[in-house]
Order: C-alpha cells, then sequence, then structure tokens
C-alpha cells in the first residue's frame, strides 16, 4: 500500500478516474487530496500520466522513493 498526494485538483480528478480502472482492489480516499493505493493503482496512474506524489516510505517495485519532508511535531 502507498500514501499518495496529487498536486491539484484536476490531477485528483484524473487520478480518481485511473484507480477505478482497477477492479477488484479498494484505494482509500484522504483529506488533502491523498489516497491510499495499491501497487496496480500506480501502474494505473503511470499509465495514464496522472502528476502525484509518493508520502510513503515504500514506493511501487523498482521506482526511486520521492523524498518526503520533515514536519515539526505538534506538541
Amino acid at each position: 500500500m502507498h500514501l499518495i498526494r496529487f498536486p491539484n485538483r484536476k490531477e485528483h480528478k484524473r487520478g480518481l478516474m485511473a484507480v477505478l480502472q482497477v477492479p477488484r482492489l479498494e484505494s482509500l480516499g484522504l483529506p488533502g487530496l491523498q489516497m491510499v493505493v495499491e501497487d496496480e493503482h500506480i501502474q494505473a496512474l503511470e499509465r495514464e500520466k496522472v502528476s502525484f506524489t509518493y508520502l510513503s516510505k515504500a514506493t511501487a517495485n523498482g521506482k526511486t522513493k520521492t523524498p518526503v519532508s520533515a514536519r515539526a511535531s505538534i506538541r
């Protein structure tokens, strides 16, 4: 599973359409243009050339990891 974020609403909409092309696998939409998806969803997004950023530490097999910016913790 991968946590990803789309850069804007247009890409988010395109991403939803690509994710829906993957039968029998669930995805989870989150606030802030984020989604939790499987490897097959990543392949569909790449096939449709949808822009997104990996937020999770692990990426799809054989892919380079996108750096995740550190955020200050709220106390």
